[in-house]
């Protein structure tokens, strides 16, 4: 069954990017379930946008116990499930997802970038660029798509899935959130990996889910500040 996708990133003025992000479908496998990842983790772990609306972020199946050291893997593969079964069948078209790059987000020189990479410009100072992922259950002109005159976006790609319709990607600048969500928890590290090596971390991508139900994504750099006790 071949893969129909979109490879994306937000380009700055000095050439350097944010990740690539990818959203994939499987044309003529008869279902209509669309995926949606970054390369920094290699694809192993993803957003699911199935059909029934069971969604869920998530390591791959073959992948997870790979990922850790014996005994450190989560107990489920699935670190975000939610059910949208609802909404999937309230409307047409569904708000399924959001990623949200701010303006200092591009920091990356890629070698060898992906053909057909689509990208995206940076935000200005104080300002992000969100690319939002919709679902459609209904072919749309080529010249239009969701939210071209309500929210000012400009096309990604698409991606059909059988049956018709399928996902449009679609770009636009938004204003920074005054106050991001304050969350703490206790980390896994991968393979390999531990506190020590916390210095080297220069990325970080977050999740959660909107209050419109549409699963939210932040790519920014990082700086880890490590306290010295003592």
């Amino acid at each position: 069954m071949p893969e129909v996708s979109v490879r994306f990133a937000v380009f700055g003025a000095d050439g350097r990017a944010s990740d690539i992000w990818k959203v994939w479908g499987n044309v003529g496998s008869g279902r209509r379930d669309i995926y949606m990842a970054s390369r920094p983790l290699g694809y192993s772990m993803k957003l699911s946008l199935h059909e029934t609306g069971r969604w869920h972020v998530g390591f791959h199946a073959d992948r997870r116990d790979q990922l850790f050291d014996p005994g450190q893997a989560p107990e489920s593969r699935f670190i975000g499930q939610w059910n949208a079964a609802q909404r999937r069948h309230e409307q047409p078209i569904t708000l399924a997802a959001r990623v949200m790059f701010p303006w200092s987000c591009p920091t990356i020189a890629h070698e060898n970038p992906p053909e057909g990479l689509v990208r995206i410009p940076n935000a200005p100072q104080r300002s992000a660029v969100e690319v939002v992922l919709f679902l459609l259950d209904m072919d749309e002109p080529p010249d239009s798509w969701p939210g071209r005159t309500s929210m000012g976006t400009s096309l990604v790609g698409r991606i059909p899935l059988d049956g018709g319709g399928g996902a449009t990607l679609v770009h636009h600048v938004i204003e920074m959130p005054a106050e991001m969500p304050d969350r703490r928890g206790n980390p896994r590290y991968f393979a390999g990996r531990s506190q020590a090596d916390l210095h080297t971390a220069n990325r970080m991508v977050t999740w959660g889910q909107g209050d419109d139900g549409s699963i939210c994504f932040m790519e920014a750099p990082l700086e880890v500040y490590i306290p010295r006790v003592g």
